[in-house]
């Protein structure tokens, strides 16, 4: 439990390093502001769904350790309204690339992904000699 624990606060820390990052460069290259601001935006809310994903899987850990049928309720239709919040402010500003910004949804998926790499072939060179 406590591996899912950090698993989770890494990929948000580093989902919201990359927000960060986005913002910064939205700011300090005028020239590419139509990219960055879009990047910023959807990892912003790539941010949102981290934090989302995160309260989620407490409240499912929480339930199992409990022992109890009741599921945590899924919040499917605030993922999807909170989208279509960005790509209307988006749109209002008509400014921010809203290619750029869906793309910058998926940078949660991807800290996750590349997350996985990285501790997968940490364990594998942990591992004593013989165990597969």
């Amino acid at each position: 439990m406590e591996e899912a624990r950090q698993l989770v606060r890494r990929t948000v820390t580093w989902t919201l390093l990359i927000t960060v990052v986005w913002i910064v460069l939205w700011v300090v290259a005028p020239a590419w502001k139509s990219i960055f601001s879009g990047l910023a935006i959807g990892a912003a809310v790539s941010v949102y769904f981290a934090v989302s994903v995160a309260r989620q899987a407490e409240m499912a850990m929480a339930v199992a350790m409990r022992g109890g049928r009741k599921k945590p309720v899924m919040p499917f239709i605030a993922r999807i309204a909170v989208v279509a919040f960005a790509v209307m402010v988006a749109h209002k500003l008509a400014y921010p690339n809203v290619y750029a910004m869906i793309a910058a949804l998926f940078t949660h998926q991807i800290v996750i992904f590349v997350d996985m790499f990285a501790h997968r072939k940490k364990d594998q060179h942990s591992k004593p000699e013989g165990v597969k």
